[in-house]
């Protein structure tokens, strides 16, 4: 289903949102085998064309190393940058510790695991058995014995004494109604950035989600992958992480941040977009303007956060402490 928005500057954003990265594939492929104009299709052929000649010609617009052949392109599902994952996870951290750490330690600190004798939590029989009784006894031969124990204990079938009294498991820090995060992330890049330069959104925005998800903050996750051109923008909304699901961080970086990908799967994406919303897509699949994020984002959930593009370590760094510093005032 076609839907539109209209920004503050009076400007058309039409988008359409997608439930999983399979459904935004399957959209792709089916556009592109049953419904592209004449006008989308010749472009196609001639973006095809101009990666072939690229290739030919030893670019390094697709990241390093570059691909071989636009099979190889067409077949890549995983992120081409794993193996400076970690690298650059740890540059980022490094610079982000010190923030890190107050949030922790003021603002957002981590639930952890306490134990009380108040009833407050789940009773724990194996730090309770630590200070039984001789009675009863502590050492079990087989798994049955301990069961029927604990059991017996829980059902008041067996009076015992033990001598640690805090035996009530609990969470420390836990927030009872903690504002949910809801994150929009810009994918891809102009034609002006190096390929290799795009890595740094994708993984500052896995390490911000990784920070909430300790802290107990349920955060879903979108990729804004589109273009502007003829006055107007056209986005796919991708969801990549659920409130309940744990971060698929290949899918992330796949569609926010590789070079392999967005220069050609996505570039066929934008074709799509703009050919389902019944544009002629030009040559130059039009570009990323300032505020397109931000201005979608005001107009369908103005609730939730745009993690904006950042081709630095330094902005990646700016990008995570300006998001938590705009949730922190919802806490307040």
């Amino acid at each position: 289903m076609k839907h539109s928005i209209i920004n503050a500057q009076g400007k058309w954003i039409n988008y359409l949102s997608f439930d999983s990265v399979h459904q935004w594939h399957e959209f792709v492929a089916h556009e592109h085998a049953r419904q592209l104009s004449a006008h989308n299709r010749k472009l196609w052929s001639k973006l095809r064309a101009n990666t072939l000649h690229g290739l030919n010609n030893g670019t390094e617009w697709f990241g390093s190393p570059s691909p071989e052949s636009i099979a190889e392109l067409e077949r890549h599902n995983r992120f081409l940058g794993m193996p400076l994952v970690s690298e650059v996870k740890k540059r980022i951290e490094k610079h982000l510790a010190s923030f890190l750490e107050l949030l922790n330690q003021e603002v957002l600190p981590k639930p952890s695991l306490a134990y009380n004798d108040r009833g407050l939590g789940l009773f724990c029989f194996e730090r309770a058995a630590m200070g039984l009784s001789p009675l009863v006894p502590t050492n079990f031969e087989q798994p049955l014995e301990k069961t029927i124990c604990k059991l017996q204990l829980e059902l008041n079938k067996q009076k015992v004494m033990t001598q640690v009294k805090k035996v009530y498991a609990h969470f420390e820090n836990k927030q009872l109604a903690t504002p949910a995060l809801r994150l929009f992330l810009l994918a891809g890049a102009n034609a002006n950035i190096e390929g290799n330069a795009m890595l740094y959104t994708g993984l500052a925005c896995a390490i911000l989600v990784e920070f909430m998800a300790l802290r107990g903050v349920p955060v879903q996750v979108h990729v804004l992958l589109g273009s502007s051109f003829q006055d107007q923008s056209n986005l796919a909304a991708i969801r990549v992480k659920s409130f309940q699901e744990t971060i698929d961080q290949n899918q992330l970086l796949l569609l926010s941040s590789d070079p392999r990908y967005f220069r050609y799967r996505g570039f066929q994406g934008i074709v799509a977009l703009g050919n389902h919303f019944d544009l002629d897509v030009p040559s130059g699949l039009g570009k990323i303007t300032p505020n397109m994020a931000k201005d979608f984002v005001a107009g369908y959930d103005e609730k939730a956060f745009v993690f904006e593009q950042c081709y630095s370590l330094e902005s990646a760094v700016m990008q995570v402490e300006q998001v938590v510093a705009a949730y922190k005032t919802l806490r307040l």
